[in-house]
């Protein structure tokens, strides 16, 4: 069984984000986990843009390789950084399943 995990950022995590571009208000979700596709990707995928919407919600499964693994252990404690490559994408509307229920 596959389990969803909600990634947003609690309070705290939020104050002390960093962001590479400034924003009108604190992001929710780490920088890091946010894709984005241009309309190649879309061709690639089978998929019209024009069919995202703003607040949609889609599924998606992939398969990534990881490129980089950091672990470091220092005084004020442990951190790691494991980065990751999606190389094969397929993305489904959740909103047009709903939709259909």
């Amino acid at each position: 069984m596959i389990v969803m995990s909600d990634m947003e950022m609690d309070d705290e995590d939020q104050l002390d984000a960093v962001m590479p571009i400034a924003m009108p208000e604190k992001a929710r979700y780490p920088y890091g986990l946010r894709i984005c596709l241009t309309e190649k990707e879309f061709e690639k995928l089978g998929l019209d843009p024009r069919d995202a919407t703003v607040g949609g919600i889609c599924h998606g499964h992939f398969l990534a390789r990881v490129t980089d693994v950091h672990a470091n252990e220092s005084d004020s404690g442990s951190s790691c950084r494991v980065e990751m490559q999606i190389e094969d994408l397929c993305i489904l509307s959740e909103d047009e399943e709903n939709e259909e229920s």
